[in-house]
């Protein structure tokens, strides 16, 4: 089983269990009020705060991303032989 399959089965079977116990199939000990006004609002909530984690992970990410000094001076050569190219060629 591959590693997409098994999470989709699990968020399949979370979303399951939550509109079970939303439209009261699966009874839970929860409050009316909990039950009412934060159980509706679960996955919205997971998804704002898997939103955050993405965010902040490519936020550390380009932190800790290291600069090149040798891949730009590589990169910097082959524009100019690029320009050298294209001026011999007419181009520019």
């Amino acid at each position: 089983m591959s590693r997409a399959t098994h999470i989709i089965g699990l968020a399949g079977t979370l979303m399951g269990v939550w509109l079970l116990v939303l439209i009261g199939w699966l009874p839970l000990p929860l409050s009316d009020t909990v039950r009412i006004k934060v159980w509706p609002t679960l996955p919205f909530e997971f998804l704002v705060a898997l939103g955050a984690y993405m965010l902040g992970s490519v936020g550390y990410g380009l932190l800790k991303f290291r600069d090149c000094p040798e891949a730009h001076q590589e990169l910097l050569q082959e524009i100019s032989m690029a320009k050298v190219d294209l001026r011999q060629n007419g181009v520019i």
